[in-house]
């Protein structure tokens, strides 16, 4: 076998253009196909943190009926023993409650229909870190009775810090909610739609606004372990009544945001599908040259002594040895983009940041480092450069010699 090797070896630098073309075409539509999905890697993974980390959670508990009807009346408390059973599991990072409902906000002669978020400050930052989108002002504390407005909200409503907030709603169990309350600051939010509609009260003074004192909406887990959801979804289930309240995952809660991602990725694949068969066409066109150019000297080889197998050996060992070269080319030569957009995501700017706002996407295109995204290409490449394999392994098992010695 050593033989074999050294002789395939030395066989394909026996033409070096040639080899260099197939080993350059193979490298640049690998980098191509690493490079592309690395982008779609990372912006579903962006979208995902987006999602999780910035709102939902890995876990929610809520009233059974909250979900399908997001109303302050189906709001829920719960024993604070509990909550800090929960706190106490060494697979959950942090948990807090939240106090979500929806009011009208006016300002001047601005008026918009916004959601309003109750949070525990400092422990809704330990997840969100809701803290460091602060652009304006001062972050609210437990007992301020001020408020939190988002960015796009602030340039819609015209309004700055130190500014009065009127939010107007209906409160728990239909009791008036209304209150003037000062901005205290500004915050960029990295989701779009949040962005353009979201304010943060301390939840005690959204408590007392809406008049659901001691309620919550949601009591949020954030997990060390994203693979341990389901783990900690039961563990959750068994201690809870089940007749007042759900449990949700995060999958549950995004949905859409899900089957978008599906979406795209399917088009990713087509487009991953599209780039292959190039190149699948550009190694058997080399597989094929190169067998056709040495049909006598297989046929000599064959003549004086030499095994078929053997010789269908050192030709399939050729192709590996100019495969394994490929790949190897083409992820050293994509590595260094890749951790340059990692560090250094596409930030966009002008119409295209209105055009991806629009669609609910922040306007960032981050990249993906994932091993998978090299072994999966690797793979495909191989699977490629196998099926390709079988020309020349035929065509040697079955060469007519006298007919290859006239050629």
């Amino acid at each position: 076998m050593k033989t074999i090797v050294k002789i395939a070896w030395r066989n394909i630098w026996r033409n070096k253009r040639r080899t260099l073309i197939t080993v350059a075409s193979i490298m640049f539509a690998l980098f191509f196909a690493i490079i592309m999905r690395g982008f779609q890697k990372g912006s579903y993974a962006k979208m995902k943190e987006n999602a999780v980390e910035s709102y939902s959670g890995y876990l929610q508990i809520q009233n059974k009926d909250y979900w399908d009807d997001k109303n302050i009346n189906n709001t829920m408390d719960i024993d604070p023993d509990l909550v800090q059973e929960f706190r106490e599991d060494s697979r959950v990072r942090v948990v807090f409650p939240r106090l979500e409902s929806f009011a009208l906000a006016s300002s001047g002669e601005s008026t918009k229909g916004i959601a309003v978020m109750g949070i525990d400050p400092d422990q809704e930052d330990e997840m969100t870190q809701v803290k460091s989108y602060l652009q304006e002002g001062q972050f609210i504390e437990q007992n301020d009775k001020s408020i939190l407005v988002a960015e796009g909200l602030a340039k819609f409503l015209g309004i700055k810090v130190n500014d009065t907030l009127i939010l107007f709603s209906s409160g728990y169990h239909g009791a008036t909610a209304a209150g003037l309350y000062p901005v205290k600051g500004i915050l960029k939010l990295p989701t779009p739609e949040m962005n353009r509609s979201t304010a943060y009260l301390p939840l005690l003074e959204a408590q007392n606004l809406f008049s659901a004192y001691d309620r919550f909406t949601s009591l949020i887990f954030d997990l060390y372990d994203m693979d341990q959801v389901e783990e900690v979804a039961s563990m959750v289930s068994s201690k809870i009544d089940q007749d007042h309240y759900s449990v949700m995952g995060w999958q549950a809660m995004n949905k859409e945001l899900l089957q978008m991602i599906e979406t795209d990725n399917a088009g990713g694949v087509i487009m991953i599908a599209i780039l292959y068969m190039v190149i699948a066409f550009g190694i058997f066109g080399t597989v094929l040259m190169m067998t056709n150019e040495r049909i006598r000297e297989f046929s000599v080889m064959i003549s004086v002594g030499m095994q078929r197998v053997k010789l269908a050996t050192v030709v399939v060992v050729e192709l590996f040895f100019l495969t394994a070269l490929a790949v190897l080319a083409g992820i050293i030569i994509s590595l260094p983009v890749m951790f340059y957009f990692y560090y250094n995501p596409i930030e966009f700017s002008g119409d295209a940041v209105e055009v991806m706002q629009d669609f609910n996407f922040e306007p960032v295109m981050p990249m993906s480092i994932e091993p998978s995204i090299f072994v999966f290409q690797g793979i495909a490449i191989s699977i490629l450069s196998l099926i390709a394999m079988s020309y020349p392994t035929i065509k040697i098992l079955k060469l007519d010699v006298v007919n290859g010695l006239r050629s």
